[in-house]
């Protein structure tokens, strides 16, 4: 039997991707998918971290199907290793949940040259689809969903490391910005159908990173109120994945679970090809050393 074949066969597992998937949203989001017996593999950055959670998720649902790789998803290099390293353990890519995110409020580049924000929130997505698009192609099904926030800011494609004004509440709308364009591109060049989930508030640490001290203390002020939790958050992708599926959705914009169509991101004329065409050059040959 091909793996072709394998992939197509009704009965066969599901199997799910998800980046960040040592704690919060993602954690919740594998718990979930364990629970309904699909293989879930989980990516992070800390070795000791990823397998403390492989075995605690195998434990609290009964579920052995669970795996990790150990990568630094800022580094696109270590982004396509994890990938190819999936890809040669798989025969099907059922749902690719691009998820992980870190907020650098001081302006960082990796040592592959890249402004640490839009080289973890974008490019490390772009590698990670782009990697796997043969593996999604070929399952029938397969969905990719990929994490935002409210943030919006065009990119500078003039200056994509910030060297001239840095902020983090800029870098982070930058980079979401760069993402749901290129989402649009994929959509319309790829054959796997790529949504987007936006969670809204939720209860993990990544809020306590958020950039501009007021907006933080905001946060933290409704964050009893309106703020839910990760296994509530992993419901909502549950029902866009689900949403998805029965309706084929390609480019759809999913507000905590709630598909809303296309979210105005304010493009300029030509945006989509510059940002896929940039995406295309920075994931092949990235500036070479940080300075």
């Amino acid at each position: 039997m091909t793996p072709e074949e394998r992939a197509a066969e009704p009965n066969a597992a599901r199997v799910a991707l998800i980046t960040g998937g040592t704690d919060g949203i993602g954690r919740a989001t594998a718990e979930a998918l364990l629970r309904q017996g699909w293989r879930v593999c989980i990516v992070g950055r800390n070795h000791e971290r990823c397998a403390r959670a492989v075995a605690e998720l195998a434990l609290s649902t009964g579920n052995s199907a669970v795996m990790s790789i150990t990568a630094d998803l800022s580094l696109l290099s270590d982004t396509r290793r994890a990938s190819e390293e999936f890809a040669a353990d798989h025969e099907r890519l059922d749902f690719l949940f691009l998820n992980a995110n870190a907020i650098t409020q001081t302006r960082v580049l990796t040592t592959e040259g890249l402004e640490s924000n839009l080289a973890l929130g974008f490019l490390s997505r772009v590698v990670m689809a782009e990697c796997l698009e043969t593996l999604t192609a070929a399952t029938p099904g397969a969905q990719i969903l990929t994490v935002v926030g409210l943030n919006l800011s065009r990119l500078d494609f003039d200056d994509l490391t910030m060297a001239q004004k840095f902020s983090g509440q800029e870098a982070l709308g930058r980079w979401q910005w760069a993402m749901q364009v290129w989402c649009r591109e994929f959509n319309e060049r790829q054959s796997t159908p790529m949504n987007v989930f936006m969670p809204g508030l939720v209860k993990t640490k990544i809020l306590d990173t958020e950039p501009g001290r007021l907006q933080r203390t905001i946060i933290k002020a409704v964050m009893p109120f309106v703020a839910v939790s990760p296994e509530q958050s992993a419901q909502q992708v549950l029902a866009a994945l689900a949403n998805a599926s029965d309706t084929e959705a390609r480019d759809v914009y999913y507000p905590k679970g709630k598909p809303k169509g296309r979210r105005d991101l304010k493009e300029l004329p030509g945006d989509g090809d510059r940002v896929w065409e940039l995406a295309g050059v920075l994931t092949t040959e990235p500036p070479t050393a940080a300075s």
